[in-house]
């Protein structure tokens, strides 16, 4: 914890490892939790960040015990950062919801520094307290750096717990090192898999960030159609090789229905601009509106669509991501992407398809010539 109270019962914030004199002034003090009310200790060294902490044989139900450097100096970090701008609490309580936010900007931005993993459920209970008690909840990922892959990144479900979205970033998502003192700001988002995203990054130094935070939406995507082809391919032979082809529930409706999974017309599993609220591949749900909606008739309506939609989902055909931090996004809104993507592209309403894998390859060579530009315009932010 980094805030204690003193014997005339003000709050008192642990000094930064670069404040000596304020440190030499603090142990001498004697200090007590202003949750629990029993006594606590200022802890400072060469090595550990300044905090105050409880004795062992106290226990305390509002502060945690056992809190990392990393998590400490992160806070700590935010609220020099945050100071210079707005006024900022620390470890504030918020009585109505029996929540302690690590930071409260203005008293209702509250913000979470989360560097260990924590239940789905638990976030999303400390999301929903903030909202529903007009807080503006801002979650900041503290943990292991986001691993990459080539040109791609690897986000966990745990990690798809920060998505945010906005018109000018789409999916975004930021992380900061204590050790580093940087931001990362990964926007963007493009699912390529479940857990394997196209994204901007840009790196901020602390010193140089502001608040509200000045990303720059100029960044470029490395996004291009063929390479999505490329890696929806791969995606399609790895499921074929680990699903075991007909075993599996989607890729047997696609051979009842009379179609071969890596032969579907070439608009079945294009990219588009919310996709990432589906947890299944973007060829599994178009292949099921197309079945279902689109091939009897382009004149659906995209209600109609969203209802056919829904229907699978329910039914446990297709599953959907958790955002806990993004309501402005609804399937509904997906589907009308796809739609509008397929009349601006002028598609058939019932295609030629292709009989070899060669001939589908060259489909898609052709498709991404005349529509690779469109589709990256329409998903691009």
């Amino acid at each position: 914890m980094l805030i204690a109270m003193n014997e005339k019962g003000e709050l008192i914030r642990a000094a930064a490892q670069e404040e000596a004199e304020r440190i030499k002034e603090l142990k001498n003090g004697v200090y007590l939790c202003p949750a629990c009310q029993n006594p606590v200790i200022f802890k400072a060294g060469t090595i550990k960040v300044p905090h105050f902490a409880h004795k062992q044989s106290e226990i305390c139900q509002s502060f945690s015990e056992g809190e990392s450097a990393k998590h400490l100096k992160g806070k700590s970090d935010f609220y020099g950062w945050l100071s210079l701008y707005k006024e900022v609490q620390l470890e504030a309580f918020l009585p109505e919801i029996s929540q302690r936010p690590d930071l409260l900007i203005d008293m209702r931005i509250a913000v979470e520094f989360q560097c260990s993993s924590i239940a789905s459920d638990l976030f999303i209970q400390r999301t929903n307290g903030y909202v529903a008690n007009g807080y503006i909840p801002l979650w900041i990922y503290g943990g292991p750096p986001i691993k990459k892959r080539g040109e791609l990144y690897t986000f966990t479900p745990f990690h798809r717990l920060f998505f945010q979205y906005s018109s000018s970033f789409g999916y975004w998502f930021l992380a900061y090192s204590p050790d580093t003192e940087k931001f990362s700001f990964y926007s963007k988002l493009i699912p390529i898999q479940s857990s394997l995203y196209h994204a901007s990054v840009q790196e901020i130094p602390l010193h140089k960030m502001t608040y509200p935070p000045a990303f720059s939406p100029s960044f470029t995507s490395s996004f291009s159609l063929s390479s999505w082809f490329q890696q929806k391919h791969r995606w399609l032979q790895r499921q074929l090789y680990f699903r075991k082809g007909i075993s599996d529930p989607f890729f047997r409706f696609v051979y009842e229905a009379g179609h071969h999974p890596l032969l579907l017309p070439v608009w079945i599993g294009l990219p588009v601009r919310s996709m990432a609220l589906m947890k299944s591949h973007p060829i599994e749900w178009q292949f099921y509106l197309w079945h279902d909606c689109l091939s009897r008739t382009r004149k659906t309506t995209v209600k109609q669509a969203a209802k056919a939609l829904t229907r699978r989902i329910l039914k446990g055909d297709l599953q959907i991501n958790v955002f806990p931090l993004i309501s402005s996004l609804t399937v509904e809104g997906m589907i009308e992407e796809y739609i509008e993507l397929l009349k601006e592209a002028g598609i058939a309403e019932q295609p030629l398809l292709s009989r070899t894998t060669f001939e589908q390859t060259e489909k898609e060579k052709a498709f991404a010539a005349e529509f690779g530009e469109l589709v990256k315009r329409r998903l691009m932010f």
